[in-house]
């Protein structure tokens, strides 16, 4: 049953649910792709969130289309005025439906506009932040190898940013789900193994050698730095803006668990579902246009 209520948040309509667990599987429509963990919705993101119980979602992943991009299909400019009006509206709704520990990673970069670079990124967290959201963290994104290009009096634009927001100081995070290797070599390895942090607490004044972090000498937590090549693999849709299954395979190991729920509502060719479904989380995604995500059932067959 649902039950709507007014909210004290600016534009943000509350809808307390009584009854069962909430499922993905309870948006889909006929003619919509279903897996046991999720639902892809050719839709308006919008109409999709409005249909979500408040307090549903453990993290919301998603990169929405980069200003004055004017290479979709749907020959959708979004200009500013978009981000001030629709997207808010999005972000309203995400801010509802994210469960009170939940998280909301916004990849976004601002495109060059003559020879000076767009500042809608840097505003897009204080708008977020305005509309009640807590700004926890700012990752960047760098490419290894970005696409090639010769630019007047630029270089080449090798990084993005992805943006954590959550609903509460309480957020989850799982850090030692991340692990990589230490980059140090074997020897170093060993004499680390030797400190007295491994052994005895050290109450060093600068911090130094405290227990601060669960990760021995040979397996270190990840940085802000999150080095992922772009996605250079055949591309049948012709999408003009994807992310490699990398990045949203890291923000879910490091802010859900198996078994919650992971929405897209700029989907595109669904690289958040699939990573979502690797993973073993339940996953909603919504995207316009369906000759993006008609990809969707080969990627899942084929894992990539």
């Amino acid at each position: 049953m649902l039950r709507v209520a007014a909210s004290p948040r600016r534009g943000i309509v509350r809808h307390e649910v009584t009854g069962p667990t909430f499922h993905p599987q309870q948006l889909a429509r006929e003619g919509d792709f279903t897996t046991a963990l999720g639902v892809s919705i050719i839709g308006n993101c919008l109409d999709v969130l409005r249909q979500i119980p408040d307090d549903s979602i453990d993290l919301v992943i998603t990169s929405p289309p980069y200003d004055r991009q004017g290479k979709y299909r749907d020959g959708e400019r979004y200009v500013r005025q978009w981000y001030e009006d629709t997207f808010l509206k999005v972000t309203g709704e995400i801010l509802r439906v994210l469960q009170p520990r939940g998280s909301f990673v916004l990849n976004y970069r601002s495109k060059r506009h003559g020879s000076e670079r767009g500042t809608l990124q840097y505003e897009l967290v204080f708008w977020l932040r305005d509309q009640g959201f807590l700004f926890c963290e700012d990752f960047i994104w760098g490419k290894p190898s970005p696409p090639p290009g010769r630019f007047n009096r630029f270089v080449k634009d090798a990084v993005e940013y992805c943006f954590q927001f959550a609903k509460t100081p309480d957020w989850q995070f799982y850090p030692d789900n991340c692990l990589t290797p230490a980059r140090w070599d074997a020897k170093d390895r060993e004499s680390r193994k030797r400190l007295p942090q491994n052994f005895v607490r050290v109450n060093e004044p600068s911090g130094h050698g405290r227990h601060r972090v669960n990760a021995g000498p040979d397996m270190v937590r990840p940085s802000t730095l999150l080095h992922f090549e772009p996605e250079f693999g055949p591309n049948p849709t012709s999408h003009p803006a994807r992310f490699p299954i990398e990045l949203p395979t890291f923000f879910t190991k490091l802010l859900t668990m198996p078994g919650q729920i992971v929405l897209d509502p700029f989907a595109g060719t669904c690289t958040t579902a699939l990573a979502a479904e690797r993973l073993g989380r339940r996953w909603i995604m919504a995207e316009l246009d369906r000759h993006y995500t008609d990809v969707l059932p080969d990627r899942l067959r084929t894992g990539r």
